[in-house]
């Protein structure tokens, strides 16, 4: 796909822009008595003449608003890489109306309403029009777009120089939207009505992390690594009508509702294996090729939902809910190698590869997908609150869940099979071709209880000191079949799964003082996971986590001389650890291995926040986080031969980060501000003798400074400068990039 896929909606951004003013000079026009131009109401129906009362000194209340603004960045570096990270075109003007809001009086008590913004070259519009009266109701219209960046690089290694691959496409984006209208109606002694209907899109491309391997690493053995890029193109739809309805009879309401979906989606990963691995590069035939898995997915859902609250007395409340849904989905599909993307299946490829024994189906793909699956689910909820005591107050609820899916497809196996003679150019000898396509069928079954309790105790009798604890329970019971019917052979296996989750909390908070309160909390969760398995496969029988979680908070505003001004103070610490623990089995259940500890988890957090104050017109902030994280696992003590250090080493995300802003208020029209952040991760490590080097290790300094000045009651104007600084080592700095960034802003108000 090229870039070209994007322009057209160029000139659909335009035509926003142009209907959202034409919104606004619309509306502007006086559509009743008494309401003046500006929104303001006149001092009498009968006469919009000042009084004699009146002064030029009265002030006005401006209710309405439009903000205008261009701005645009020079990037210096990785472009697509400060594009993702800040939501900005690198490099581009941007523009048009940042923020508005209009609202007008209709008739004798309805209001219409318009906010929004538009503006071009990033995607980023949204407008929402709503006209209401109060015992009527209200109807709301709206529209919004907006754009996310992506960066398509993959994967850095290291040695020899570093091998990096540039992707087919270093900036990509995707745009999300929806359209929607909302009636709802608000008559006394109705039922309150609301009919809502959206239509919600996501369209374009953005990198994948399921790269493609090379062997062009410089290693002599065991040269492959998955480093070369890959992409997603996402071209999804969804329509979602709804319908509620909410009436109270005596003390007790009750709502009745329904939904429904219908949800298409056309997506493609490109993939690319082997990249520039073509004689003579390599010996004949080579190596490369493209994959493009198309998956298409059309999904239909009906909801129905029922609830009610029963305020039995202030001190005792019950409510219920029932829900049913059905969701049925249809698969298609097609996973096929060619000399480049988008390939048709039957194009002549030379360089298709058989594997080895470990993996003889190195180059499987499949055609004609075409499967269907049906879910229904029924979930009632039963919630209960109750005060015995002026100061203690017990809430306890219970779900409980019932879900059944069944699913099936069928589809052509493809292979790659080794070329026999006679030898040509098209079938070069130690090359393989695609054998005859195997037709498999596959279905499942799968049927699920689920229950949920949860009760919490929430006690105020002691002074300036709130006490709380909560236990939360969850149970699961499962049961699946699966079976794969492929060349006359059967592979099939039944699960029974059961997993329980359990979470107990307890915790203060304490206000000793005005100025000074405290708080702490400490949670234990269990989880455990048993699976009973007929698989010919390896699987996990058993795994249990235990996490424990303990924070505090202290919130400070200590008393200095009232010549240095004010000063707040908020501290917090977190500690979390996690133990996990797992038993499997191996293939053909011949062997239960003795339960390991598969990993243990510590992560330390200390956070800081200050705010001074030392003249009323200048005000300090500055915010610091320090992040200690890491993650042991027994692999990280395992050599695979012939290595000699582990491939997999204990995983660290370790990291530090300051924020800091000042504003000083220059006189009373004009202000300034400035802010500076920093971001540092040491955890790159460097094993790629084994592995490919993970961790992030990545410096960013960024900088910025406004000011505003008040030109008139009505107009104000802002500039801004920003500076950012990134470098990337985990990417070889491929992701570096040093950026200028400005932007100024006109608000007018009326």
């Amino acid at each position: 796909m090229s870039a070209t896929r994007f322009l057209p909606r160029a000139g659909r951004g335009v035509r926003k822009v142009a209907l959202l003013v034409c919104g606004v000079l619309f509306a502007s026009s006086p559509l009743r008595a008494g309401v003046t131009a500006d929104g303001t109401a006149t001092p009498d129906e009968k006469s919009t003449a000042p009084s004699p009362a009146s002064t030029e000194e009265e002030t006005t209340e401006y209710k309405n608003w439009i903000e205008v603004g261009m701005g645009g960045a020079v990037t210096h570096g990785d472009q697509a890489q400060f594009e993702q990270q800040h939501g900005l075109p690198g490099g581009e003007v941007y523009g048009g109306i940042t923020d508005m809001h209009y609202e007008h009086g209709v008739g004798e008590k309805a209001t219409l309403t318009i906010d929004g913004h538009a503006l071009w070259d990033i995607d980023d519009y949204d407008i929402k029009v709503d006209l209401s009266q109060p015992n009527v109701g209200y109807l709301r219209a709206g529209f919004n777009e907006f754009r996310s960046w992506y960066d398509g690089n993959g994967g850095f290694f290291p040695p020899h120089g570093g091998t990096w691959f540039p992707p087919p496409f270093p900036e990509m984006h995707i745009d999300r939207g929806d359209v929607w209208i909302e009636l709802g109606l608000r008559l006394p002694n109705w039922p309150e009505i609301t009919i809502h209907y959206s239509h919600e899109f996501r369209d374009g491309q953005k990198d994948s992390t399921i790269w493609g391997d090379t062997d062009l690493t410089g290693l002599t053995v065991q040269p492959t690594r998955k480093i070369t890029p890959a992409y997603r193109d996402i071209n999804e739809t969804r329509d979602i009508f709804a319908v509620d309805a909410l009436k109270t009879f005596g003390n007790t309401d009750i709502g009745l509702g329904m939904r429904m979906e219908f949800n298409s989606n056309d997506d493609r990963l490109q993939l690319e294996r082997n990249p520039g691995e073509l004689p003579p590069v390599v010996p004949a035939p080579g190596a490369q090729r493209f994959i493009t898995q198309n998956d298409k997915n059309n999904v239909d859902l009906f909801s129905g939902h029922a609830a009610t609250e029963t305020r039995l007395s202030d001190s005792l409340w019950f409510t219920t809910a029932y829900s049913y849904t059905t969701l049925g989905s249809d698969l298609a599909g097609t996973r096929i190698y060619g000399t480049h993307y988008n390939a048709s299946f039957g194009e002549p490829i030379l360089t298709l590869q058989l594997g080895d024994p470990s993996a003889p189906l190195q180059d499987e793909g499949f055609l004609n997908l075409a499967g269907e699956s049906q879910l229904d689910q029924h979930v009632v909820n039963l919630n209960l609150m109750w005060a015995p005591l002026k100061n203690l107050t017990v809430l306890t609820a219970f779900r409980y869940t019932f879900e059944n899916m069944e699913s099936d497809s069928i589809y052509l196996d493809t292979n790659p099979t080794p070329n026999v003679p006679p030898f040509t150019p098209t079938n070069p000898m130690g090359g393989a071709h695609q054998d005859i396509p195997i037709l498999t069928l596959s279905d499942s079954s799968q049927t699920f209880n689920k229950f949920a309790e949860r009760m919490e105790l929430r006690y105020t009798g002691v002074a300036n000191w709130v006490f709380y604890a909560l236990g939360e329970w969850d149970e699961e019971y499962g049961d699946i079949h699966e079976r794969q019917i492929a060349a006359g052979m059967v592979d099939s296996a039944n699960k029974n799964l059961n997993l329980l989750w359990q979470k107990y909390t307890a915790g203060f908070n304490w206000y000793p003082l005005d100025r000074l309160n405290l708080s702490a909390q400490y949670y234990h969760k269990i989880l455990e996971y048993d699976n009973e398995s007929t698989s010919m496969h390896q699987s996990l029988v058993y795994q249990q986590w235990n996490t424990d979680d303990a924070n505090v908070r202290i919130t400070w505003r200590p008393r200095i001389p009232a010549g240095l001004g004010t000063l707040a103070l908020v501290s917090r610490y977190d500690l979390v650890t996690a133990s996990v623990e797992g038993q499997w089995e191996t293939p053909a259940q011949t062997v239960v291995l003795q339960p390991q500890h598969t990993a243990l988890i510590t992560n330390h957090m200390i956070t800081e926040s200050i705010t001074w104050n030392p003249l009323a017109r200048l005000y300090l902030q500055g915010d610091f986080s320090y992040v200690l994280d890491e993650t042991k696992t027994p692999a990280s003590h395992i050599d695979l031969i012939p290595n000699t250090s582990p491939t997999v080493a204990d995983f660290r995300n370790d990291y530090w980060m300051v924020t800091s802003g000042a504003g000083y208020l220059l006189d009373d029209k004009t202000d300034l501000r400035a802010d500076y952040s920093f971001y540092r991760a040491n955890d790159y490590f460097k094993n790629s003798r084994v592995a490919v080097p993970y961790g992030m290790g990545a410096t960013e300094h960024t900088v910025s400074a406004t000011i505003g000045r008040e030109l008139t009651k009505q107009m104000r104007l802002t500039l801004k400068y920003s500076y950012f600084n990134y470098t990337d080592e985990t990417f070889g700095g491929h992701n570096d990039y040093e950026a200028h960034s400005i932007f100024s802003g006109l608000q007018y108000r009326f």
